[in-house]
């Protein structure tokens, strides 16, 4: 999983942030929103224009490992 740290105002300091996932804003800057480690609070980071890559869990590695496989028929299934 990512490693996202980002800055909690419960408890007044970094805190690797839970469940991080990108969002875009009006102004096309790119944020990430989660959760607190810590407090359980939502965290908001901006990252910066260009849209932010996060290492999904092993789970998600996987899955798309399995469902992106080329069948008999030679379509992607």
């Amino acid at each position: 999983m990512s490693k996202i740290q980002a800055y909690d105002l419960k408890a007044r300091k970094k805190v690797i942030m839970k469940n991080p996932q990108p969002f875009l804003m009006k102004n096309g800057t790119w944020a990430l929103k989660g959760t607190s480690s810590e407090t359980g609070i939502k965290l908001f980071k901006i990252v910066g224009k260009t849209k932010p890559e996060i290492s999904h869990s092993r789970f998600e590695m996987f899955r798309s490992l399995f469902t992106s496989r080329q069948c008999e028929c030679e379509k992607y299934c």
